[in-house]
């Protein structure tokens, strides 16, 4: 279980990671963005599930 803390921090890096996506003009680097998008955001999705 992750602290709010961590959760909050990965939230904002998740924010972030979509940011730089968005900016970013190479395709092959937007798709290893991407995956660290479905990786954090399953990550933060896993903890939800373990919190309701």
């Amino acid at each position: 279980m992750i602290s709010d803390a961590e959760l909050s921090i990965f939230i904002k890096e998740l924010g972030e990671l979509i940011d730089d996506y968005y900016r970013c003009p190479e395709e092959s680097l937007k798709e290893a963005i991407y995956q660290d998008i479905l990786l954090l955001g399953t990550a933060i999705s896993v903890e939800d599930e373990h919190c309701s």
